[in-house]
């Protein structure tokens, strides 16, 4: 053999391919679910997992925060037409009808009083009455008619007023929501009771000395009476009565601004 031959042999045996091969590539959807945890010698991010790696470790190095799902928020329920109905219907003829009660036993438990004066007589008629809210129209209804009886029952009607604030059942703002009622009709009482403007001012005065009508209600009843005739004998009977008290003049002195007021509607 030729050193030439030689070489060329050589040449030839390093052409040649190795004999052992390369192990083939497996594609992983060939693969059983789970059996992707080694790979061409490597191990996978996460074992048992059937997920792509990419997105394993996508997850790994940028944690996102996860965001809950927003609770859908329930439309609100129209408000069924009884509810709003019922508030009005209903209750307007028991009204009426709780109102004529209430009114009836007011007269009788007054009627009574004026006949026998028993004033824990009438102490327990109203309490039974159950209508703190009626109490100014008790007050209105005594005055009223207080002053229609002959003759005219003005000791009468002030005792029992001062006697049922005393026991706490009427309030300062009873008696004087009552008598403001009284005085927004005495345009049209006056004129069948001539007295009772004089009488109605008497009683004023006095219930203001005792310290249970606010004299500021005087005033308001005098802008509510239009005439001149009746405003000037309820204010004049009114300042009267305070002034034949023994505490009278000192009283008319603490409410001279009341007073001032109540001269300037008589002009």
């Amino acid at each position: 053999m030729t050193k030439r031959d030689g070489l060329g042999s050589q040449s030839a045996s390093r052409a040649q391919p190795p004999l052992i091969s390369k192990t083939p590539s497996l594609n992983s959807k060939f693969l059983p679910q789970g059996s992707g945890g080694m790979i061409a010698g490597k191990t996978s991010a996460l074992l048992g997992a059937g997920g792509p790696p990419s997105r394993v470790e996508a997850l790994t190095q940028n944690p996102k925060p996860v965001v809950p799902a927003a609770t859908p928020i329930p439309a609100e329920k129209p408000l069924a037409p009884a509810t709003v109905s019922n508030s009005s219907k209903p209750l307007a003829p028991a009204a009426i009808s709780n109102l004529a009660v209430l009114q009836r036993k007011t007269l009788s438990l007054l009627e009574e009083y004026f006949s026998v004066r028993i004033l824990d007589e009438a102490l327990q008629c109203v309490e039974e009455l159950k209508a703190p809210t009626y109490h100014p129209e008790v007050v209105k209804e005594a005055i009223n008619l207080a002053l229609e009886k002959i003759p005219p029952c003005v000791e009468p009607v002030i005792k029992l007023v001062e006697f049922l604030v005393n026991k706490n059942v009427l309030t300062s703002v009873d008696i004087g929501t009552g008598c403001l009622l009284y005085g927004s009709m005495l345009d049209d009482i006056g004129i069948d009771l001539p007295k009772a403007p004089t009488n109605f001012g008497e009683i004023l005065g006095k219930l203001a000395l005792a310290k249970v009508l606010d004299f500021k209600v005087v005033t308001q009843i005098l802008k509510k009476v239009e005439d001149d005739m009746f405003r000037t004998a309820i204010f004049g009977s009114a300042k009267k009565s305070i002034a034949s008290s023994p505490s009278g003049q000192e009283y008319l002195v603490t409410q001279e601004t009341e007073v001032q007021a109540c001269e300037s509607l008589l002009s």
